[in-house]
């Protein structure tokens, strides 16, 4: 199975920008599955965007056109999803033109820069798919850096784990998420897949470092801070 991690700089609010340069990478790139990081629709964080009716329609009507260029292959890509009445900050798995599954982020960060708990709803369930005979985890950056999402992941049949994020970047912020990596490694010897979003919104960078992790280590990874496209087979 060949995964493209589309580590893309995406503008906060500029939704039809986004869109187009996702379905671009979808028709230009041959793999399998394509993810795509966190709120890759919106940009991370649209904040008070999110008041605006009309941006959520758009972000919604965006996903679709989206999921309507994906012909035979597989996507997975952030958006803001509207569900009885609250926001979640979601991820989309699309294959073959349909939404198949759809991982909303469980573990919102409320510290420092971060404020999701003001703007989205938790999601409770660790999302697992099925693509060409493996089972597959999905789920969204802080869901990653605490154990809870993957081992339950594990538990439901996960062989490996598809992470999209929007992580900015601090001192010793690379070697700290591969430390992570290491510690869900040894949690649950699952290889896994992560998608970071690269660029600078309102002041704050974004490092990308995506990456392939198995085997308790990087086996491939895309460049630091640069929009990059790799493609990884993971067998």
């Amino acid at each position: 199975m060949k995964i493209a991690l589309a580590q893309i700089n995406p503008t906060v609010g500029d939704i039809g920008g986004n869109s187009k340069k996702i379905i671009s990478i979808i028709h230009k790139t041959k793999a399998d599955i394509i993810v795509f990081p966190e709120l890759s629709v919106t940009g991370y964080s649209p904040q008070d965007l999110l008041l605006k009716k009309e941006f959520i329609k758009e972000n919604l009507k965006a996903l679709m056109r989206v999921a309507q260029n994906t012909g035979g292959k597989t996507a997975i890509v952030g958006f803001v999803e509207l569900i009885g009445g609250f926001y979640c900050n979601s991820a989309a798995i699309i294959s073959k033109k349909k939404i198949i599954a759809i991982h909303r982020k469980i573990c919102l960060p409320n510290y420092t820069i971060f404020d999701e708990k003001r703007w989205f709803r938790e999601g409770s369930d660790a999302t697992v798919f099925e693509l060409g005979g493996k089972r597959i985890g999905v789920s969204i950056c802080e869901d990653m850096w605490l154990p809870e999402t993957t081992k339950k992941q594990k538990n439901k049949g996960a062989e490996l784990i598809i992470n999209i994020s929007a992580s900015p970047y601090r001192k010793g912020k690379i070697e700290a998420i591969e430390n992570v990596l290491k510690q869900r490694w040894g949690e649950n010897r699952i290889p896994m897949v992560i998608v970071n979003q690269v660029g600078a919104q309102d002041g704050i960078v974004y490092y990308g470092h995506s990456m392939y992790f198995k085997d308790g280590k990087i086996i491939a990874n895309c460049k630091d801070f640069e929009e990059d496209i790799l493609i990884v087979n993971v067998k």
